[in-house]
């Protein structure tokens, strides 16, 4: 005797493969790309990290006073620290913050050689790590990354937002002098501003 068609169909299991394909394909996708995201996330995270550290430490190693064309000239070596097209996206700040008594005063800042700034430091824990009448030199290094699922999904509805900031700020101490007075020229008087 035949089945009815009704229970036949409902019976019948030829395509169900293809069913659970289109409901986990989505999901899929999205772990596929969101590990391909946490994975740059971690490399440009490192990577802001070597740059504000050698920008920091290059200028903490000055004895002396330092030059505005001193710092561009050491902002202009990111190139060698990643990829070109990697680079270009990178903006460095540095600040020098200066203890006297109880008081951090920023004594000078110069801003990224793209013209763009990141975010300014925090700088409340600052004071606890410097002798008085001493320099702190804060490299902050930041670029924008837009993850490849926010691209996918179209837009910050899967995030929160469509595109990061990640920002990484190395501090240190002169090396040589306590200070290091920044100037725009060289043996000029006028400090840099920015």
């Amino acid at each position: 005797m035949k089945r009815p068609f009704k229970k036949k169909f409902l019976m019948s299991d030829s395509g169900a493969a293809a069913v659970e394909s289109i409901f986990i394909l989505p999901f899929m996708f999205m772990l596929f790309f969101g590990s391909q995201d946490l994975i740059s996330y971690i490399k440009f995270y490192k990577q802001m990290a070597d740059v504000a550290n050698v920008v920091s430490d290059t200028i903490a190693q000055t004895q002396g006073t330092i030059t505005r064309a001193q710092i561009s000239d050491i902002e202009k070596t990111i190139p060698l620290l990643l990829p070109a097209k990697e680079a270009a996206a990178v903006q460095v700040d540095v600040y020098d913050y200066y203890l006297n008594g109880a008081t951090l005063t920023k004594r000078w800042y110069t801003a990224s050689p793209t013209g763009s700034s990141c975010a300014a430091p925090k700088t409340s824990t600052y004071s606890s790590m410097i002798p008085t009448g001493s320099d702190l030199i804060v490299a902050v290094a930041c670029r924008s990354y837009t993850p490849w699922v926010g691209k996918f999904m179209g837009g910050p509805y899967l995030l929160g937002s469509s595109v990061f900031t990640i920002t990484q700020t190395i501090v240190t101490t002169p090396y040589a002098n306590l200070t290091i007075p920044c100037v725009t020229t060289s043996g000029g008087n006028t400090p840099c501003a920015g």
